[in-house]
């Protein structure tokens, strides 16, 4: 089944407005979901940098100042440990916040943990007690997966670790204070944080989707007005375009219908001057033969003499135009001898020589063409011998690719279209006019050059000459394509 062009502006069945609206839902679904992750992180952050705060306020109020009065770290003397151990003392307020306080070196050995006891002395790799001896506090959120975290996993409680570098009194890092704090209550308030996010985060993609759809659907029935606005000019242009080469091939026809009525009215007259004006005239030189008398005097048979003399001139001047207004049948001969006819017809009217070359000619052929034909040769050797007396006339005819290709030069010197505006010169140019006509009419093509070495009439006509359409055009290829485009 052909496509439409609606068809060609659809995915899967979608018009473009959906086609946008699906694009867009998915980029600003994915540019919400991304935001909205974002904001959530930043949330995060920002509640871990204000516990990992209380966490080293802490640290550097109640741990600090015991570690200074040592002289060495490399290890806790037990009255240090009694002291920590005093801050996570039953009943102390410290335990409601703070669950696990661990003491590090930096090369990752514990120094102190209140629980459980069996982790000090052991040494871990930890990128974070690394961080947090260089001067960095690290906070992080249930992010508790390494070996020495293995008592704050089993409480089964939300915590947030944070690493704290603690100083001397000269601001020297001495150790890694690492505190657990309870983040039970903080966790529900971030859940409740992230659920509300998500919600103004949907409720504001569907908010922009509908605008977005409300925009686009306006355009898009914008859109649909002005493709079937062009449909239908494109529509009436077709039509258009169907009823004016219609109208041309009527007029080719009836210009060949013209030209068809033209001959037989130009044979009528030739046979007409023949029939009427000429026999007329050869009886009156018959009864001016019998007035003379050889009684008369000389200057009566000077003046008789005289009318016969004219009226001869006038009978050979009326049988020479009756001779070339009246066609031969051409219906009952094929176009080779309508050509070889024309030629010696000419010569016997002009006694001059016509040399005719043919090739291959299509035996079959229509009147009118014939007719065409035989006019232009017609006229170009009356032509020639005019203005070139008939010097060098030659006649080439025969059929190339569908066209009949026609050639009648001379090689006379003096040039047709060139001539003084005598009477001659005025018939020679209706003569050449007429040929364009001719030529015109079967959409065919017509060359002349003239020089000082003669003259050469060039002319291609196809064999088939325009006939009327009896059925609409129908629409081409092209026209097909752009419909559906449009």
């Amino acid at each position: 089944m052909p496509h439409t062009g609606r068809d060609r502006g659809t995915l899967f069945g979608l018009s473009l407005s959906m086609q946008f609206m699906a694009a867009a839902a998915v980029v600003l679904c994915v540019s919400m979901a991304v935001l909205g992750s974002w904001v959530n992180h930043q949330i995060t952050r920002s509640v871990l940098a204000t516990s990992g705060s209380a966490a080293v306020g802490f640290l550097q109020a109640f741990v600090e100042p015991i570690l200074r009065e040592l002289d060495t770290h490399e290890e806790l003397p037990p009255q240090v440990h009694e002291k920590l151990d005093a801050l996570f003392a039953e009943g102390e307020p410290i335990l409601t916040s703070f669950v696990t306080l661990k003491l590090w070196r930096a090369d990752g050995t514990v120094l102190y943990v209140n629980k459980p006891k069996s982790l000090i002395g052991k040494q871990f790799a930890s990128n974070d007690v690394a961080r947090a001896a260089s001067g960095e506090v690290v906070a992080e959120f249930e992010d508790m997966k390494s070996e020495e975290s293995a008592h704050e996993q089993s409480l089964g409680l939300s915590l947030i670790e944070v690493y704290a570098p603690l100083r001397d009194a000269s601001g020297n890092i001495i150790a890694v204070g690492e505190v657990y704090e309870n983040a039970t209550v903080l966790d529900q308030q971030l859940d409740v944080s992230e659920f509300r996010t998500w919600i103004f985060v949907c409720f504001t993609t569907v908010v922009m989707l509908a605008f977005l759809y409300l925009i686009v659907r306006r355009g898009n029935q914008l859109i649909e007005r002005q493709r079937s606005a062009l449909q239908q000019r494109f529509q009436e242009t077709i039509a258009l375009a169907r009823t004016n080469q219609h109208l041309r091939v009527e007029a080719d026809k009836a210009r060949l219908d013209a030209n068809a009525a033209n001959e037989e009215l130009i044979s009528r007259i030739g046979l007409d001057l023949h029939d009427g004006p000429i026999q007329l005239l050869s009886l009156l030189m018959l009864r001016l033969g019998r007035l003379r008398r050889n009684d008369m005097s000389p200057d009566e048979q000077a003046v008789v003499t005289s009318i016969q003399k004219l009226t001869a001139s006038v009978i050979r001047e009326l049988r020479e135009l009756s001779a070339g207004l009246v066609l031969p049948e051409i219906s009952e001969i094929g176009l080779v001898e309508a050509i070889r006819h024309a030629a010696e017809r000419h010569e016997n009217l002009t006694g001059t020589t016509v040399e005719v070359d043919l090739g291959p000619l299509p035996s079959a052929l229509s009147n009118a063409l014939k007719i065409c034909i035989y006019r232009i040769i017609q006229e170009s050797l009356n032509n020639s011998f005019k203005h070139a007396g008939g010097q060098g006339q030659r006649v080439s005819a025969r059929e190339n690719k569908g066209r009949i290709l026609l050639t009648i030069s001379n090689s006379g010197e003096q040039i047709m279209e060139t001539v003084e505006e005598t009477g001659t010169s005025v018939r020679t140019k209706l003569g050449m006019h007429s040929i364009r006509n001719r030529v015109a009419t079967f959409g065919g093509e017509l060359n002349i050059k003239s020089d000082e070495q003669g003259t050469i009439v060039s002319v291609e006509l196809p064999l088939v000459a325009p006939t009327p359409a009896s059925d609409p055009l129908p629409i081409s290829k092209a026209d097909q394509d752009v419909s559906e485009q449009v």
